[in-house]
């Protein structure tokens, strides 16, 4: 029996196709190029998504990994060594790809397996702020918002390759409507809060909804 990984690492893909070509965008995304990822010893699983804001990027995938460098491996190199006329055209095509590798700094236990949402949230803290940031999710972020009503699951990641802030945290939800909750409004307005926000020189923070999920691979089956 194959025991269950858990996940080390995160591939977050953020993607806006080419223009009228969502229908083809999302048909080879589906049909090809996450089931190829999964074939790969270490991709655990893989879930797309589509803005819930209306804004750009409009779609995100997430594939949480056994570890980050399962993406160094000959196995994920293979994928490009033997990538189809059809992957080749969409990739060349795709005028927005934001590719970051993130390995895992805080999780808790999740709910559930499919969230209706996610948010990402990204920050560039000061040089020498980042024992107080990671501290500030530890002992109080986090704890409050996952008494927040509908607030499914958080985890705070490091970047480890990539062009976005050094940390994302990515967040489960149940829907839009914890952000009306006074939890919230309460986990937002601390002073500590206050102060990471506004050190921080990016943040970026983005909501999806959730678009299509995929079997998880035979390989890594319990």
């Amino acid at each position: 029996m194959v025991r269950r990984v858990v996940p080390r690492g995160l591939l977050l893909a953020f993607s806006t196709p080419p223009d009228g070509q969502d229908e083809a965008f999302n048909a080879w995304y589906g049909d090809e190029h996450a089931p190829a990822r999964l074939t790969v010893p270490g991709i655990l699983n893989a879930r797309r998504y589509v803005t819930a804001a209306d804004e750009e990027p409009r779609y995100m995938a997430l594939y949480d990994l056994a570890s980050p460098d399962t993406l160094k491996g000959p196995e994920y190199r293979r994928l490009y060594e033997q990538q189809s006329e059809r992957e080749k055209a969409m990739m060349a095509a795709i005028p927005l790809l934001d590719r970051r590798v993130l390995r895992v700094l805080l999780d808790c236990e999740p709910w559930t397996e499919d969230a209706p949402y996610q948010m990402t949230v990204s920050l560039q803290p000061p040089d020498g702020g980042e024992d107080d940031l990671v501290a500030w999710y530890r002992q109080e972020h986090m704890p409050m918002l996952l008494a927040v009503p509908g607030w499914r699951r958080v985890r705070l990641f490091e970047q480890v390759d990539g062009t976005g802030p050094r940390f994302t945290a990515v967040h489960e939800l149940e829907s839009p409507a914890v952000f009306e909750t006074a939890e919230y409004r309460a986990a937002i307005s601390t002073p500590w809060r206050n102060r990471i926000i506004d050190s921080v020189s990016r943040r970026e923070r983005r909501i999806f909804k959730l678009l299509q999920t995929f079997p998880r691979p035979a390989w890594g089956q319990p």
